[in-house]
């Protein structure tokens, strides 16, 4: 390895669940408890067990969902209608994009990724194995199912882009997960060799699902290269229980300049505790309780117990494909600038280092024009938005001059002289009024007084 400093795997060894059915009814009723997760409802409150990433090597608790045997998944995953897939690949569906996929290798005795879905890559790792579609390990193939996995009968798993072609570019063999976090991995140098060779052979989007906190100058140079060359390049942002170093902070090569770097989001679109925070987070995408493609395999849900930003930066690349099929005349920092400016958040103009600039959203970042005045992400090629500012009202005071207030005298007199007068008016109506009104009461008096006894007429 470089310097002894490797490569971080941001999902460890595939690991079956283990747990209890009592575990898994308590992850069950989480996933239920959210609108979005009845695909996975019945999968985990049934006999089968819930599988996930883990620090174990590969084991079954009760032979279901194993590395070599068929297990199909009939139910919609969870991810498919929250993302709009539906909506989204009648749009687009990959055709014609090449993904790299730069990890373990993809296994090609998967059904979904059989046939023309995988090209036959190189094998960097150096064990022996003829190209890039043998996996040992098993991260490769699950990363290449997210992305690429073609629909079979009798499964309801389908890529994000089901007719990318995937590049498997391998760069290791395995992982040791004797310890608390993941050993081993490839050094920087073979990742950089593998960068290299998948822009070599004209992958459009490369996705990297791994990090280091190494500021490797031969890593970085080979990102520079992939992107001269017109691919771009998705990287992990950093798992927590993975990483030697637990702390939020840069991870490469997702903090250089035009890399997409991917958080991992939960089930209910939270960013996930295990998930690196920092600066290199562009865009959130979903990382937990994933429906994908097992090595000698079909189906399998992985990663139910903790989001892993290897399945996220998945995401992140099969949507990049999308948009590089629907856009192929722009480059690729404009892809890049679609994913970013297109990611739901509650503040258009604000990203943070927990979920870059927000949750991904396919089909805004293939529909939306890239214009001047966009929200959220500066570019190079577009002018910035500036938010519209009311001008203020000043009023202006200034002292009278001469002729002006000759002018404010007279009409205030003559103000004085009408006010006067209406008064005057108005007490003399009241006066004449009220004297009026009174002669008629001594009137109506005067008829009504009885006549005194012995002052009547005489009578001769």
């Amino acid at each position: 390895m470089l310097h002894g400093i490797p490569v971080t795997v941001e999902a460890q060894a595939i690991r079956m669940a283990s747990s209890h059915l009592s575990m898994r009814r308590r992850i069950a009723a989480a996933l239920c408890s959210t609108a979005f997760t009845l695909s996975l409802c019945a999968l985990s409150l049934g006999s089968a067990a819930l599988p996930h990433i883990g620090p174990d090597t590969a084991k079954a608790a009760d032979g279901s969902c194993e590395i070599g045997k068929s297990n199909y998944i009939t139910q919609t995953p969870w991810t498919e209608s929250v993302l709009g897939m539906d909506t989204v690949r009648d749009l687009a569906d990959g055709d014609g994009v090449i993904v790299a996929v730069v990890d373990s290798g993809v296994d090609t005795n998967n059904p979904h990724l059989a046939g023309t879905a995988v090209l036959p890559g190189v094998n960097l790792a150096g064990d022996g194995a003829a190209d890039g579609r043998t996996d040992n390990y098993g991260h490769g193939t699950v990363v290449a199912g997210i992305i690429a996995a073609r629909q079979i009968d009798g499964s309801s798993l389908v890529g994000i882009a089901p007719k990318a072609t995937i590049l498997p570019v391998r760069v290791y063999s395995a992982i040791s997960n004797t310890s608390s976090h993941s050993q081993g991995g490839p050094s920087t140098q073979t990742l950089a060799e593998g960068i290299r060779y998948a822009a070599d052979h004209n992958a459009q989007i490369i996705n990297v699902s791994q990090s280091t906190v190494n500021d490797s100058g031969t890593l970085q140079a080979a990102v520079t290269y992939a992107q001269s060359k017109g691919s771009l390049v998705v990287a992990s942002a950093g798992n927590r229980n993975t990483s030697s170093d637990t702390r939020d902070g840069l991870r490469y090569p997702a903090a250089w300049p035009d890399v997409l770097g991917v958080g991992a989001a939960d089930t209910s679109f939270h960013t996930s505790a295990d998930s690196i925070e920092g600066p290199q987070v562009d865009i959130l995408a979903p990382g937990m309780a994933v429906t994908s493609t097992i090595p000698k395999g079909v189906d399998c849900v992985f990663s139910t117990d903790a989001a892993a930003t290897s399945y996220a930066t998945a995401y992140a690349s099969g949507v990049a494909a999308l948009v590089a099929q629907r856009h192929p005349d722009e480059s690729a920092s404009q892809w890049l600038q679609r994913i970013e400016a297109s990611g739901n958040r509650p503040d258009p103009d604000a990203r943070d280092n927990a979920r870059g600039w927000g949750m991904i959203n396919p089909y805004g970042a293939i529909t939306m024009t890239l214009a001047n005045g966009m929200r959220g992400p500066s570019s190079s090629s577009y002018e910035a938005y500036t938010p519209e500012q009311t001008p203020r009202q000043h009023l202006r005071i200034r002292q009278a001059g001469d002729a002006d207030a000759g002018i404010v005298t007279l009409m205030t007199v003559l103000g004085v002289a009408v006010a006067i007068i209406v008064i005057v008016l108005v007490t003399v109506k009241i006066t004449a009024d009220s004297r009026k009104r009174a002669e008629a009461e001594a009137r109506e008096r005067e008829k009504i007084r009885p006549t005194p006894a012995g002052k009547g007429r005489r009578h001769r």
